[in-house]
């Protein structure tokens, strides 16, 4: 008897996130607010909500990673001045914040997909789409105790840079800053 084998072929790509999708985008950052609040104070004070993933979703910031349709994984490319990077302590910006700037935001993974490398996978996507779009230079921040997203950055061609304080009302705002020259 002859064996078949399933060989369905599994279709992975990266685009923006359409409106009907905030459900399926809120259930990722809730697994991300789980997973950070183990260690510490990042997203623990109402950010982000749906509010700003839906506004992310509306300006065509949000790009989704979909396996077979499923979205697993998100990232917001915010372009231009991004007001919490304009100060900067121990350190400084290769590039000081301008319109030439591609901001990363918000990367989350669906829990059941942590490991399996797609947030570096979203970083790769993030540099391609500001090397397509002639951005100058790409900018991220991340909690101190947030040692996964620093490894990400840093294995994906990011330099520490220094520390920035996010203007929003949060207990613990200062932040790891990160940059990458395109």
């Amino acid at each position: 008897m002859d064996e078949q084998i399933n060989c369905q072929k599994i279709k992975k790509e990266i685009k923006l996130v359409s409106i009907k999708e905030l459900p399926f985008v809120m259930e990722i950052i809730n697994d991300a607010k789980k997973l950070l609040g183990k260690d510490s104070l990042q997203w623990q004070q109402g950010y982000p909500n749906e509010t700003t993933m839906s506004n992310d979703i509306k300006n065509s910031h949000l790009y989704g990673y979909y396996i077979n349709n499923y979205l697993v994984g998100i990232v917001s490319l915010v372009p231009g001045i991004d007001i919490n990077y304009l100060e900067i302590e121990n350190g400084s910006w290769e590039n000081y914040p301008s319109e030439n700037d591609l901001n990363i935001h918000r990367i989350a993974i669906r829990k059941e997909f942590h490991k399996k490398k797609l947030g570096e996978k979203l970083l790769k996507f993030a540099i391609s789409f500001a090397k397509e779009n002639n951005y100058k230079s790409i900018k991220l921040d991340t909690h101190v105790k947030n040692i996964a997203m620093q490894k990400i950055s840093l294995n994906s061609g990011f330099s520490y840079k220094g520390i920035i304080y996010l203007k929003r009302d949060e207990i613990d705002n200062s932040r790891l800053a990160y940059e990458l020259i395109v």
